[in-house]
């Protein structure tokens, strides 16, 4: 009977589909046997995975999983699959825009997004929060008042499928639980999980969730692995050639494959299995972008203009550049001089056309002038008097010398915060500044440094007021840059900074007998980046001179 039994199972299964009846005896919904469309995945997930199964992608800092994400999802795609995207780290338009620049095929892009049926795209903005107390709906992207509150993040999720014809098939894109658990507590979030993934089998959905391993404890990993049907893993592993990209399946619906299988992004936006590690390309072509569209239904096209560093080796590692609107994390080790080299990445901000916001922790108000002359005179940023920082184009947020009162102050260009480890003071300090700057000039945030701040706020409210701030800077369309030093804080909240982040910039500083050698990492880019670990000098000028291994 037990033989029998097994037998009709299996048939079942090889046919392609389940028949699911629910207490009464009626069918509820047809299971299938659905694939991603990447053959060497595939036959490590053992042919796939059922159509209603919940697969939780789980990344590490470093890894290529924006263009990965885009090709799991192509199959998906061209299924005419109704897709509703979740997203907290990218408003509708960057979302989009990402998803068009890792493609980097433009025919590619408009087949996937060019024949998609009218409708058939639904978007939960928890960017883009609602104004006001109520959820708001724009077209297809629904913006959430209160995206941090779970019951209400439900609610939005159930009313956006509940609008989808009963007879198609669902998609479902949550990008992604780490952004999300920055202002979730984790037991909060992995009880969402529960409530989420049993509404999705429910319904009969697919859902891809992302997380970033590094931001998680090892409890949270485990739960949502034993929550999920599907547990795919895309490692980096460090070696002189820069990070190396490999996938791994940990569990599967059907037998499954363990191994690690190296792979690498070609020049077309497809995943290419690297059968030996030497194999490995160290860079990726630099794009010749002058500007990036966003795509938004019904409305005209808008431009994000894509601003170079100047320093041609740079420029390749980060894949051709940045994003204007972008926030960038350099994160410098012991040793290291960091102002130098920072201030010449981002020469090309310091312009009439620009004004920059300066946060200061660190120095008291008499040492401004003397440090910044110093290092402006060093590295030659300002070639003529409008690129100096003294002609109107600069304003200084001074944590510091704080002011004896309870308000905040201001003396001509420098704003005193009355207590800058105070979050909401802070964020109205960064407003007040930003309302009074002209609309004509684009803004340029400094924040020396996170660590400094860090030392009166705890990290998980530090990186909170991150989320907020950096936010904020999306906006307002501005360009930021945040330093912190890496051995001052956990490895989870570097990653979570790194979740929040567009641009990663890692400086490691070794201690070599003849003193410290200095390397540049990009471990996170607007486009296609090189994470090859790059030595540098700086010159007698504090110009950045790349040294050839």
């Amino acid at each position: 009977m037990e033989k029998t039994y097994n037998s009709f199972f299996s048939i079942l299964l090889l046919s392609g589909f389940f028949v699911f009846f629910d207490l009464d005896g009626q069918v509820m919904s047809d299971i299938e046997i659905s694939n991603i469309g990447i053959p060497f995945l595939d036959s490590m997930l053992g042919g796939g995975f059922l159509s209603n199964s919940i697969v939780v992608i789980s990344y590490q800092p470093g890894t290529k999983i924006r263009q990965f994400g885009v090709q799991m999802g192509l199959k998906k795609y061209e299924e005419k699959l109704h897709t509703i995207i979740v997203t907290f780290h990218y408003s509708i338009k960057e979302f989009i825009d990402w998803v068009k620049v890792s493609l980097t095929n433009p025919e590619l892009y408009k087949k996937i997004m060019g024949t998609r049926p009218i409708g058939s795209l639904s978007v939960i903005d928890c960017f883009s929060i609602a104004e006001g107390d109520e959820d708001s709906k724009i077209g297809d992207v629904h913006n959430v008042s209160n995206p941090f509150n779970v019951d209400n993040l439900l609610s939005v999720m159930a009313k956006v499928r509940e609008n989808i014809p009963k007879d198609t098939r669902v998609y479902w894109v949550f990008y992604d639980l780490t952004n999300m658990s920055i202002g979730v507590p984790e037991n909060d979030l992995v009880k969402f999980c529960r409530r989420a993934f049993r509404y999705y089998k429910q319904q009969g959905d697919l859902a891809f969730y992302y997380l970033n391993e590094k931001a998680h404890t090892d409890m949270f990993f485990a739960k949502l692995y034993q929550l999920s049907d599907v547990f795919i893993k895309l490692l980096a592993e460090e070696t002189p050639r820069g990070l190396e990209n490999c996938v791994q399946v940990i569990k599967g619906v059907f037998p499954f494959e363990s191994k690690k299988v190296f792979f690498e992004i070609n020049e077309n936006g497809e995943i290419q299995v690297v059968t030996n590690k030497l194999d490995i390309k160290s860079s990726m072509p630099a794009k010749s972008l002058s500007t990036v569209g966003y795509f938004e239904s019904g409305k005209d096209l808008e431009y994000s203009k894509v601003i170079r560093t100047g320093i041609p080796m740079l420029d390749s590692l980060l894949g051709g550049g940045i994003l204007s609107n972008s926030i960038v994390v350099v994160s410098h080790q012991y040793g290291v001089r960091f102002l130098e080299p920072s201030i010449q990445m981002f020469q090309n901000q310091f312009g009439e056309k620009t004004h920059i916001i300066l946060f200061n922790f660190h120095f008291p108000s008499q040492e401004y002038e003397p440090r910044l002359k110093m290092l402006l005179e060093r590295s030659e940023v300002h070639k003529s008097p409008e690129k100096s920082l003294s002609y109107g184009n600069v304003s200084v947020i001074d944590c510091f010398n704080t002011p004896q009162s309870e308000t905040d102050t201001q003396e001509g260009y420098v704003y005193y915060p009355a207590n800058p480890f105070d979050v909401d003071r802070l964020i109205s300090a960064m407003t007040r500044v930003r309302n009074d700057i002209s609309e004509s000039k684009s803004v340029f945030w400094i924040f020396y440094s996170l660590t400094d701040m860090s030392i009166g706020i705890p990290e998980d409210e530090l990186i909170k007021f991150c989320r907020r701030a950096f936010r904020y800077h999306k906006h307002c369309g501005d360009l930021a840059l945040y330093a912190l030093t890496e051995q001052a804080h956990s490895e989870r909240f570097r990653a979570k900074l790194y979740q929040l982040s567009d641009v990663f910039i890692k400086i490691v500083g070794e201690d070599k007998p003849e003193g410290i050698e200095t390397s540049l990492q990009v471990l996170k880019g607007s486009f296609y980046f090189n994470s090859k670990k790059t030595r540098y000098q700086l010159d007698e000028k504090s110009q950045i001179q790349f040294v050839e291994d």
